[in-house]
């Protein structure tokens, strides 16, 4: 695995200083007044260094240590199922209910299925997160969000 790990990391490295390249000859600028370049540069750089750990990484590491498990194995496919189900109908019913009731129907689900609490601790939680997203997005940044049957 070590083996893999070392290849992956200098392969997305090579990518990275490509793209910090790249991003420095199209104008990076400053951070009160970035250019074009600027985002792509500092992303490859940070990029570039999580690839370096991974390298790193991979000559400290003993072989066979940090194997790698099988992704879906012993997973709860309802619960998946059913949160995807969740999310499309969110979608689907948010600019007929309005943002703050959709939202708070979707993590009042959400709640439900992923925890074991108890209902008024889900409703209240619910609400609240409805409530301050509703405040950070509309309020503060200004977002228009559907109104639905509050505003009509």
């Amino acid at each position: 695995m070590n083996f893999r790990d070392r290849w992956s990391g200098l392969f997305w490295l090579a990518i990275s200083i490509f793209v910090c390249i790249e991003g420095h000859q199209i104008d990076i600028g400053t951070f009160h007044s970035p250019g074009p370049g600027f985002l792509p540069f500092w992303s490859g750089v940070v990029f570039g260094a999580f690839s370096i750990i991974l390298v790193v990484g991979s000559f400290l590491r003993r072989p066979g240590e940090g194997e790698v498990q099988h992704l879906w194995k012993g997973k709860n496919w309802n619960k998946v199922i059913f949160v995807l189900i969740s999310l499309f109908i969110y979608a689907a019913l948010l600019q007929r209910l309005g943002y703050l009731l959709a939202t708070f129907g979707l993590m009042t689900l959400l709640l439900g299925i992923m925890g074991k609490s108890r209902w008024w601790i889900r409703i209240v939680t619910a609400a609240f997160t409805a409530f301050v997203t509703y405040i950070i997005f509309y309020v503060w940044l200004d977002v228009q969000l559907p109104k639905g049957i509050f505003g009509r």
